[in-house]
């Protein structure tokens, strides 16, 4: 059991976490309903987080399979347990069809719609992990849809409207979390490992990662803006902006000189300004809201 708890990657489902974005975001709207229809809310964003976990761990274990003869060359992946053949195919086939009647069992609780994102989601994941990961810039594309189709999902699951600004945002800080990881991956030489890594060694994609940055912030403090002056929210709100930019600026401090941002989900759980960034940034989130 312990080789397929290492296998999902347990750390990289913080990534999921994306799934409950909207539901932060509208808590000011669902607050004010019947207590049975806001935990008819809150568990439909938890199921939907159980289900896209289940992608991931589907993605991950054909993305393993895939490169379980490259992955033994590299310092750390070498350790994963298909790369050291401790999972046998059977093992692995069953393991995927268990957590796929799971992810999907979890999906069509929340409803038809979650459930059609969970399937294509697992169709990307397929065709990214066989093809498009080898392909310099594709393989950017496809992790940030990704990501925007976990903020869709947690938006459809528990049926209200968010700003298209967040889906934006979205797209640009992912492109920019996924950008400083090949960068890291460059700097590591692991070249061998994947066959479009050699691409971001350019030092123009340092210029890139600050200009992302910047892009980033700035879409949020846009975003934050115009809630308050379209009276979604008030103008505690805009706060959270600084809170933001700490945590978004202290990641690329981070994997600015090393190798730290090929293992992003690393830096988030470890770093304490990060954390304290991100606890700072709810707090005034929830008070805005609280206010409003």
């Amino acid at each position: 059991m312990k080789k397929f708890i290492i296998s999902s990657r347990p750390k990289q489902m913080t990534k999921n976490l994306l799934i409950f974005v909207p539901l932060f975001f509208t808590v000011d709207t669902w607050i004010l309903y019947s207590y049975t229809d806001i935990q008819v809310i809150i568990f439909k964003s938890i199921f939907t987080f159980f289900s896209f976990c289940c992608c991931s761990i589907i993605g991950y274990q054909i993305n393993d399979f895939i490169d379980r003869n490259l992955d033994k060359f590299h310092p750390i992946k070498k350790n994963r347990p298909i790369a050291k053949n401790e999972i046998k195919y059977i093992e692995l086939f069953l393991f995927i069809f268990l957590v796929f009647i799971v992810g999907g069992f979890f999906a069509y609780l929340v409803n038809i719609n979650v459930l059609f994102l969970f399937t294509i989601y697992l169709l990307l994941s397929i065709l990214y992990s066989y093809i498009f990961k080898n392909y310099f810039l594709m393989d950017l594309i496809f992790i940030v849809v990704f990501y925007i189709v976990r903020m869709s999902a947690g938006t459809i699951a528990i049926s209200f409207d968010i700003s298209i600004w967040l889906y934006i945002l979205t797209g640009v800080s992912s492109f920019l979390i996924i950008t400083i990881k090949r960068v890291s991956e460059s700097k590591n030489n692991l070249n061998n490992t994947r066959a479009n890594i050699s691409f971001y060694t350019n030092k123009v994609f340092k210029k890139l990662i600050f200009f992302l940055g910047i892009i980033t912030c700035f879409t949020y403090l846009i975003y934050s803006v115009l809630e308050v002056l379209e009276n979604q929210k008030n103008w505690i709100f805009i706060l959270t902006s600084f809170f933001f930019f700490m945590g978004i600026m202290r990641y690329i401090q981070l994997t600015n000189d090393d190798s730290k941002g090929e293992f992003p989900e690393e830096i988030i759980l470890k770093d304490k300004y990060i954390f304290l960034s991100i606890m700072f940034f709810f707090l005034f989130l929830l008070v805005s809201l609280i206010k409003n």
